[in-house]
């Protein structure tokens, strides 16, 4: 699965428009992330319909950057991302995402993305 990455403008109503467009399309967006720094603002956005995700956030008037996204599961536990980002920093891997996309007990499954998805993978151990 691939995430999309929008960087925007810091303004009301940007995550509604993209999330709007991609309903329009009738595509079930997630996950969906989002943050900013007040002023500029970067969004990943992930769905099974990655065609119609892609239209959708050009119907939005954006563009994304694609990033596979490499889910792993892990301990839910102290230290346990301290040990599995070092373990990517230390491959060399600049990570472009980290995020959490489920839980099944006591384990987190996490996506990461980076430019080398192939390192990331082959370092992940996927």
């Amino acid at each position: 699965m691939n995430a999309y990455l929008i960087t925007v403008n810091n303004r009301p109503g940007v995550l509604a428009e993209l999330l709007e467009a991609a309903a329009r399309r009738h595509v079930n967006v997630a996950p969906a992330y989002g943050l900013s720094d007040g002023a500029r603002g970067l969004i990943a956005l992930g769905s099974d319909d990655e065609a119609g995700l892609q239209a959708a956030i050009a119907d939005s008037g954006y563009t994304a950057t694609a990033i596979e996204i490499v889910v792993v599961e892990l301990e839910n536990r102290p230290g346990t991302g301290a040990e599995v980002t070092r373990k990517l920093a230390n491959a060399g891997l600049d990570l472009l995402i980290a995020v959490p996309v489920g839980m099944s007990g006591d384990r987190v499954q996490m996506g990461f993305g980076a430019r080398d998805a192939a390192l990331l993978k082959r370092t992940l151990g996927v």
